[in-house]
């Protein structure tokens, strides 16, 4: 018996070193979401990179870990999104993992942006974070903004199976063809189904390039959204992936 997955990505407007404000704006799209999907938010969500305040704004962390807890309770899915993680007197760019409002996994960042200053403000993930989760939507990857241009991580994830890669993300607009390009890339270059999170507008100084979408392992367009906040939802059958892969067998 087929069954479809709803996969759905939120692009909007972060605003800096707000996390009510943003966690008001995740909330209320709750009642769109449909049951027993996934969600992908984009990189640093409730705050952006708002440097100077880092450090207490990692310390209101358990705020969201807890708002991201009950939305994925609440609509019985997996929810995704990345925060400021302190751990042992370090901050890390973290993404959370909830699945049916339990926390199942969490996966710090590795490749540190230095356009962005990232390596003087957050500490690197070890590597052996990059692994695949097993949720009840199916074999999940995360992969984090700059990280996608890194084929190195997408390819261990392809190994170990994955099924749908998350790239949360705040990317610049200067460079927002790299990102459709390159997550479009990913999808066919793993033969899975891909979901992008990018951030959308002004956020502090930077400006960022939305082009947030879901791809299917053979690169197809399933969903889109280039400007502007909007929430984008479809339906997906995993047995894609495995139809794919054997259609077309690619040495990993």
């Amino acid at each position: 018996m087929t069954s479809r997955v709803p996969l759905s990505v939120f692009q909007f407007q972060v605003e800096l070193g707000n996390i009510d404000a943003n966690l008001r704006k995740v909330g209320e799209i709750k009642p769109l979401l449909p049951k027993g999907g996934l969600l992908l938010l984009p990189e640093m969500f409730c705050c952006g990179f708002d440097y100077p305040n880092m450090d207490f704004l990692a310390k209101r962390s358990p705020q969201v870990v807890e708002f991201l807890k009950d939305l994925s309770e609440e609509t019985q899915g997996v929810v995704v999104g990345t925060l400021p993680f302190e751990e042992n007197g370090k901050i890390y760019n973290t993404a959370v993992v909830f699945d049916r409002g339990k926390l199942v996994a969490k996966r710090g960042k590795i490749e540190l942006f230095p356009l962005y200053r990232e390596p003087l403000h957050f500490s690197p993930a070890p590597k052996e974070e990059n692994r695949v989760i097993e949720t009840s939507v199916g074999r999940i990857g995360i992969v984090i903004c700059f990280e996608v241009r890194f084929n190195e991580y997408t390819n261990r994830l392809r190994r170990e199976g994955v099924e749908i890669i998350l790239v949360p993300a705040m990317w610049g607009i200067e460079r927002r063809e790299h990102f459709k390009v390159l997550t479009r890339a990913r999808a066919v270059e793993t033969q899975s189904f891909l979901i992008a999170a990018n951030s959308w507008g002004k956020t502090g100084k930077a400006t960022f390039g939305g082009s947030s979408g879901i791809y299917s392992p053979w690169g197809e367009i399933l969903g889109y959204i280039e400007d502007g906040e909007g929430l984008v939802t479809t339906f997906v059958d995993l047995s894609e992936v495995e139809r794919v892969r054997k259609k077309l067998p690619v040495r990993f």
